[in-house]
């Protein structure tokens, strides 16, 4: 009887622990959620209005946007926190180092003539495996970006939109997707690079316009 109750006691002392660590992870997701709100009016330097939030789940919410001028119809981003309000879910996103996401999605006034989903990629390489990377003693070569295609031609609009995502490297969208049916629009970014200590974030809107016009699917 006495080995019943302390297993009792024990699962009794596991229960109140994990439901602690739920409410606990979830309010700090909604505290964190009012400052993502004020990281998002700074990287979209004034020209977006908030008019509400949308909970998902308790890690992933829409923030529902009006922005001006008006290139884009049915704004919204889409935040992707790490899943801290479950333990193993939490522990396991780190360890797949996982990446807390913003992702851009709208509407434009006219739909674009092509689907085309852009990833950004980065590597690093060494002439022989398993060899030490010493700056002093080593010669490094740095290479421009480049493209992997399938296409075998090209349109015009896409070799624009290709070119300024080339010159707008700094605001380092993770992907970018055109798409016929909507959203028109979808660009993913790291959400720390919202930030307000990341020089990025303040011309993430700008960015969003260019690719539009490039795309050639707004009304000039």
């Amino acid at each position: 009887m006495g080995t019943l109750g302390t297993v009792l006691l024990e699962i009794v002392a596991g229960l109140i622990l994990v439901t602690g660590w739920h409410v606990a992870l979830v309010r700090y997701n909604r505290r964190r959620a009012a400052e993502i709100v004020l990281w998002t009016r700074t990287a979209f330097s004034g020209h977006a209005q908030v008019l509400g939030i949308h909970w998902i789940s308790s890690s992933q919410f829409h923030v529902r946007l009006r922005l001006t001028p008006n290139v884009f119809q049915h704004s919204h981003i889409v935040v992707q926190l790490l899943p801290r309000e479950f333990f193993f879910n939490w522990l396991l996103s780190k360890w797949r180092k996982q990446q807390e996401l913003a992702i851009f999605e709208a509407d434009l006034n006219v739909a674009p003539c092509f689907n085309l989903e852009v990833h950004n990629r980065r590597w690093c390489g060494r002439s022989r495996r398993g060899s030490s990377l010493d700056p002093n003693n080593s010669h490094l070569e740095s290479f421009g970006p480049f493209v992997l295609t399938t296409r075998n031609d090209w349109q015009q609009e896409i070799c624009a939109m290709i070119d300024a995502l080339v010159a707008s490297r700094d605001s380092d969208f993770l992907t970018v997707r055109f798409d016929r049916n909507s959203p028109h629009l979808s660009a993913t970014v790291a959400l720390e690079r919202l930030a307000p200590q990341h020089t990025s974030g303040n011309s993430v809107f700008h960015v969003l316009r260019e690719l539009a016009d490039c795309a050639g699917a707004t009304q000039l």
